[in-house]
């Protein structure tokens, strides 16, 4: 049985995403703003979260899984409160009455709304393990208004919320970029930092997919991040070790507000690995070797 696969910000995930779900044999239809920036390939239409007239055609959808991607436009509140809060309570004011005991044409055949957050949500600096049980507290607006937006999300009955850590892949790549330029850190951090593929990005999204069509019970949060937490210190010197680079550090290590700056945490997946998930690219090392021989490949065609 296939399922019918609405995602809402069908951006680069969406549309890896939307792949790997065609290809097992679902139907996906992507939502943005601009649906010309979307392949072929996917059942486009256009809409923006910010204005519920262009959402009304949800209602009208047999939609058996709504997963809602959404990425604010800039680094500020307002954005972030349009892209978190307001078009989340305007997606779900288009599908109408989405809990468990409601009723109506789209909300019969919905059976799960995913909800694409973030490790922002966690405050914790300390270098503690964080899991979907610890406590959230952020401080910064990104984090409260993605907290609110999940909060929107679970209070469906029928909602899943997926944290992702720092996400990097062959379009990103910000820190291959400053390590190749001589850029990188010249202190070793001590601050942990957490990341995942794009690519398993996408896979968890289509996994989790997977489980609501076999009828798996699932949770209502999954922090999705990969196996190996590192510091940037262990994944810049990775990197250039990769690249055939040195990179010349002072020896000194960073202080210790620096590195309770960067939120210093442990991501812990167990939640999403006892699910049945496997990664693609287990740690970082899978994952940059991977992009830097893709790199090296496509500068010698």
């Amino acid at each position: 049985m296939h399922l019918n696969v609405v995602i809402v910000g069908c951006g680069d995930i969406g549309v890896r995403c939307a792949g790997t779900l065609q290809r097992a044999g679902h139907r996906v239809m992507g939502v943005r703003r601009n649906s010309g920036l979307l392949p072929d390939t996917i059942e486009a239409r256009s809409a923006d979260v910010c204005d519920p007239s262009s959402l009304k055609f949800l209602a009208d959808q047999p939609i058996d899984v709504l997963i809602y991607s959404l990425a604010a436009e800039n680094f500020n509140e307002s954005d972030y409160r349009a892209a978190y809060v307001d078009g989340v309570k305007n997606v779900l004011a288009a599908l109408g009455d989405v809990s468990e005991a409601g009723a109506g044409a789209a909300r019969l055949a919905l059976k799960r709304i995913f909800f694409i957050s973030s490790t922002g949500v966690y405050h914790q600096n300390d270098g503690s393990v964080v899991d979907e049980n610890s406590p959230t507290e952020p401080a910064r607006f990104n984090g409260q208004l993605m907290l609110e937006g999940e909060t929107l999300i679970r209070d469906t009955g029928i909602g899943t919320c997926i944290r992702f850590s720092g996400i990097y892949g062959p379009d990103r790549l910000r820190m291959i970029n400053r390590v190749a330029a001589g850029q990188g850190s010249k202190e070793i951090s001590t601050a942990y930092t957490n990341r995942i593929h794009v690519e398993d990005c996408a896979a968890v999204i289509a996994h989790l997919v997977e489980c609501v069509q076999r009828g798996q019970t699932l949770e209502q949060i999954y922090l999705a991040s990969d196996c190996g937490p590192a510091t940037s210190t262990e994944v810049e010197r990775f990197i250039a070790e990769t690249l055939g680079l040195v990179i010349e550090q002072s020896g000194s290590s960073a202080s210790a507000a620096v590195n309770r700056i960067a939120g210093s945490k442990r991501c812990n997946n167990k939640r999403l690995l006892d699910s049945g998930y496997q990664f693609i690219y287990p740690d970082y090392r899978a994952g940059y070797a991977k992009i830097i021989e893709q790199l090296r490949s496509s500068s010698q065609q």
